[in-house]
């Protein structure tokens, strides 16, 4: 995605860089909204989007279980 605008309606994740120079990642829903975001956060965008990634594989692999 290019841009904010171009990846409203759609989930995604972003990066997100913070007042202290560190990065974390936020899943977005369709409305625009932070839906969830890293517990840790990164030194670096590279480091971030690798996290990002590897819990992308894992959010679309885990099982779905029920009480």
């Amino acid at each position: 995605m290019r841009s904010d605008e171009e990846a409203r309606g759609v989930a995604h994740f972003q990066v997100v860089r913070q007042s202290d120079g560190r990065y974390h990642w936020q899943l977005v829903n369709p409305h625009g909204t932070p839906a969830a975001r890293s517990t840790d956060t990164y030194a670096t965008e590279d480091e971030a989007v690798a996290a990002v990634e590897q819990a992308r594989r894992l959010i679309g692999e885990a099982p779905i279980t029920r009480p």
